[in-house]
């Protein structure tokens, strides 16, 4: 009997896919398991396998076409089976035509440069001028005006050393500007260079826009010492394979799932006319790419060990590098982590991934001082976590539960192999 390949949904959002090949021709026998054609999301390209065994009867869109999520994309049929195409097959979507945005004109600014005081002019003399002929050559040499120079000489006559003074004064004012101007930084021409939005940057914007608009975002910090989860990661890492070895990020998801499964009510998701419990603790974790951000998502974090998260977080980071995520592990995320750390970013606030209701932003690890319970001060390992929650879905109280709990968690990290 025949069955249809469908346009298969990655994601939350996702309406439609884009078909990059065909990697078996119409007639071309396939097996069930077997990858059939390449297709990319806003995100990641997947590939797709056979769902069942028998010919690649019919091929409904080609390669390079956009359709949406749902809809039959190809047949497969046993030997010698006739098969139809299914009415009302979809068209491809025409191209759209990309009218380049017109580059907005923007007002240049230059700085205002420092502003100079100058010496008050001195008053100008009623009556005759008493100045000697020398000193009335010089500042006509110099283009000064005799009525304001003062006089030394005899009833107050302007002589030569009186000029030359005013024109030493006149010189000093006006040297500053001159400094300054040479000084002032030459302004370059640089023009706009317009960046084409790809799809992952558009599918960035738009559910990261709705997030923001829809979600009600409340923000709650708190700082843990991680001076016990350093040496416990040394150790641990000691006694385990290398596939085992744990990050701190790793530390922080196993954390984050056991605070989930202790808290239902933040692993959980608003619809609109209820609030859903995810009875799985999925945790995403945030993975930056060249072209934008991916969130691969470990399904089940809530119930595996320490070094299984290690392993497996390493296996889909990898793959979501080398774009070669499954479609299993792009959906179905419950609460995600987003780690800076290793930019030196002290903390943070990060948007949450719908239709998730939390998102953990997780700082850098520095060492600072603490004043301890005895007053005593210290140096300690200090991490800062904020975290960001849908107020529809969570209250204040509730977040800063759970939030002591992932904090209580990796200050006694022990309670991690638990």
């Amino acid at each position: 009997m025949a069955s249809n390949v469908l346009m298969p949904k990655m994601g939350y959002d996702m309406t439609e896919g884009k078909i990059l090949r065909w990697m078996k021709n119409e007639g071309e026998t396939v097996n069930k398991g077997e990858p059939i054609a390449e297709i990319q999301t806003e995100k990641v390209n997947i590939e797709i396998e056979a769902f069942d065994s028998g010919v690649l009867a019919k091929i409904l869109h080609q390669a390079g076409e956009d359709v949406p999520v749902g809809e039959v994309i190809a047949i497969i049929a046993q030997p010698g089976e006739k098969v139809e195409a299914p009415a009302g097959k979809a068209q491809a979507p025409a191209a759209k035509a990309e009218a380049a945005a017109a580059p907005v004109a923007q007002a240049t600014e230059y700085p205002e440069g420092p502003s100079l005081t100058y010496p008050t002019a001195a008053p100008v003399r009623e009556g005759r001028l008493k100045s000697s002929p020398l000193a009335r050559k010089v500042a006509a040499e110099r283009h000064l005006d005799l009525a304001q120079i003062p006089g030394t000489g005899p009833g107050g006559r302007i002589v030569r050393k009186d000029v030359e003074a005013a024109s030493s004064r006149a010189a000093g004012a006006l040297a500053p500007a001159a400094a300054v101007r040479a000084a002032a930084p030459v302004a370059v021409a640089r023009e706009d260079r317009p960046v084409t939005l790809t799809r992952m940057r558009q599918a960035i914007a738009r559910r990261l826009t709705e997030s923001k608009v829809a979600a009600p975002h409340f923000y709650v910090t708190t700082a843990v010492d991680m001076t016990e989860a350093v040496a416990f990661r040394t150790q641990f890492n000691a006694a385990v394979s290398a596939e085992e070895k744990a990050s701190y990020n790793d530390m922080i998801v196993k954390a984050v799932a056991k605070a989930a499964l202790k808290f239902p009510a933040v692993n959980a998701s608003w619809n609109e006319t209820e609030i859903v419990e995810r009875g799985a603790v999925n945790v995403g974790v945030a993975v930056a790419l060249p072209e934008g951000l991916v969130v691969p998502v470990l399904h089940g974090a809530g119930d595996k060990s320490l070094p299984a998260i290690a392993s497996e977080t390493k296996e889909i980071i990898a793959r979501a590098k080398a774009n070669k995520l499954k479609p299993e592990e792009m959906g179905g995320g419950t609460i995600t982590v987003s780690n800076l750390g290793s930019f030196d970013v002290e903390s943070f606030t990060a948007i949450i991934n719908p239709p998730e209701s939390a998102i953990l932003a997780i700082g850098s690890i520095k060492k600072e001082p603490v004043v301890d319970a005895k007053d005593q001060l210290q140096i300690r390992s200090i991490m800062r976590i904020t975290m960001s929650s849908d107020h529809r879905v969570i209250d204040g109280a509730l977040a800063a539960q759970f939030l002591a709990e992932v904090k209580r968690l990796l200050q006694t990290p022990m309670l991690l192999l638990i």
